[in-house]
């Protein structure tokens, strides 16, 4: 289990080339399809069995509260089945937490990458839309299981957003939402059962289901590790020298920090001039197959 129940015999150029442009790609029916159906999905909300945290439920760009389906932390019994019938979008969140086949694919993903990453599955009801225009901070790949879904595109306003920095939920205005409902989109993609997209970070889409049937479809967030979290990597090794662990002094954060910047800036300086990159390097690996991202 890997990337390559999502791109088949592509995933060797991704690992090389990341991506930067949207690309389809068609996987066919793979153990994915099989393992992860709607109607596993279906019994999963009508069993009341998500953990209400990890559930949105949204129409048409608004999203619901969770008290019209939850309380007291666990799902109100039918009113998320009563939602969807009302044409809301139900994004179950973080579904690797709950079904050991996409734990294990989950896993294998970050093995390979060295990114984190979580999954997502996505229904919406036929002729509907959920979100309406958003980037995401992380690269979707997104796997059409059943019914059609249709993805208008537009390229990136902002560069190289991160969950901290430039997300969407930070920076979006009225006038960039009013903009790009007047601009067509860039790329336009249908997505059908057996469709894999793959959506870098930063692409602006406004998907909506195609009428016809409900659409149903997975969503792998990849989670990139950026040269900022190499280098607080890099630099959190230096936790073994007792001189970094020692406190700054109270003083330095009432008005007198510059000069200490100064000292920490030199400490950093002369512990990457000496490390071991090779040592470095085989520590960091680890880290980055092991540790999980907000």
């Amino acid at each position: 289990m890997s990337l390559r129940l999502l791109l088949n015999d592509s995933v060797d150029e991704l690992l090389k080339s990341w991506p930067t442009e949207p690309q389809v790609h068609h996987r066919g029916a793979t153990d994915l399809d099989r393992n992860v159906p709607l109607s596993l999905m279906d019994s999963y909300i009508d069993y009341d069995l998500p953990s209400p945290q990890y559930v949105a439920v949204v129409k048409n760009g608004q999203a619901v509260h969770p008290g019209r389906f939850s309380h007291d932390g666990r799902m109100t019994p039918g009113k998320v089945r009563g939602l969807i019938d009302e044409g809301h979008t139900v994004n179950l969140r973080e579904v690797q937490r709950a079904i050991p086949y996409l734990a294990r694919v989950s896993r294998v993903i970050q093995q390979e990458t060295g990114y984190s990453n979580h999954i997502s599955a996505i229904i919406t009801p036929p002729g509907q839309q959920g979100l309406t225009h958003h980037w995401d901070q992380f690269t979707g790949i997104v796997a059409q299981i059943t019914g059609s879904k249709r993805w208008p595109l537009w390229r990136p306003v902002v560069d190289q957003p991160t969950g901290d920095y430039l997300s969407s939920p930070q920076v979006w205005t009225q006038e960039l939402q009013e903009r790009l409902e007047a601009s067509p989109p860039d790329a336009e993609f249908e997505l059908t059962p057996g469709d894999t997209l793959v959506l870098p970070r930063g692409w602006v889409h406004s998907p909506h289901a195609v009428d016809g049937s409900t659409s149903f479809h997975l969503t792998f967030a990849i989670k990139e590790r950026s040269w900022l979290w190499l280098a607080e990597k890099l630099i959190g090794l230096a936790v073994e020298e007792q001189s970094f662990r020692a406190e700054v002094p109270p003083r330095a954060f009432a008005g007198e920090l510059e000069s200490d910047v100064l000292v920490a800036r030199s400490m950093v300086v002369d512990f990457l001039g000496r490390i071991d990159p090779t040592l470095a390097a085989e520590r960091i690996r680890k880290a980055a197959v092991s540790e999980k991202v907000g």
